[in-house]
């Protein structure tokens, strides 16, 4: 009987913290991967899962920024799948923090540099850049370099080692502040 009841709080919590319940699936866009740039104005260009376009959004913070982009987009944008932020290396501590804490960011979401991370995102697409941030670890070319251990770094040192992704195709280390 203890099983039984377990059992159903169980199934019962796990279908309502999933979102399942709700059947509102279909009316929001997930994020695949972010560029974000700019100091004073922020700026950012969202990929999105099961999307060809990019969405883009401008703002005075991140948060406007996304809901610039949300209401371009006609949906709203959620978070928690985002495999990959594309920085410009300002201000980087603060926006990790946001993203990872307010936007609730995977944690596994590898973040890279890049000063065009816009363009970046268009010539190649989220896959193969997903897929080059990986071989850049792997081959040692960039420390692992997902935003828990990235920020992190930034925390205790103030600095931390990323990938940096260049338009031509080319991979290096990048030290972002």
């Amino acid at each position: 009987m203890k099983i039984t009841c377990f059992l159903a709080v169980l199934t019962v919590t796990t279908v309502f913290a999933t979102g399942c319940a709700s059947g509102r699936i279909h009316e929001k866009s997930y994020l695949r991967a972010v560029s974000v740039t700019g100091n004073s104005e922020k700026s950012a260009v969202f990929a999105l899962f099961g999307e060809d376009k990019t969405v883009s959004g401008i703002g005075e913070d991140l948060d406007q920024v996304k809901s610039n982009a949300e209401l371009k987009n006609g949906r709203d944008l959620f978070t928690g799948y985002t495999e990959l932020i594309i920085v410009d290396g300002k201000e980087c501590k603060k926006l990790l923090g946001h993203m990872l804490y307010k936007w609730k960011v995977s944690p596994s979401c590898n973040v890279v540099y890049c000063e065009k991370g816009d363009e970046l995102l268009e010539k190649y697409g989220v896959e193969q850049l997903i897929g080059v941030s990986k071989q850049a670890v792997k081959k040692g070319v960039s420390p692992e370099c997902n935003i828990i251990t990235v920020l992190g770094e930034l925390c205790e040192n103030g600095i931390a080692k990323v990938a940096e992704l260049r338009v031509d195709g080319t991979v290096q280390s990048y030290v972002i502040y």
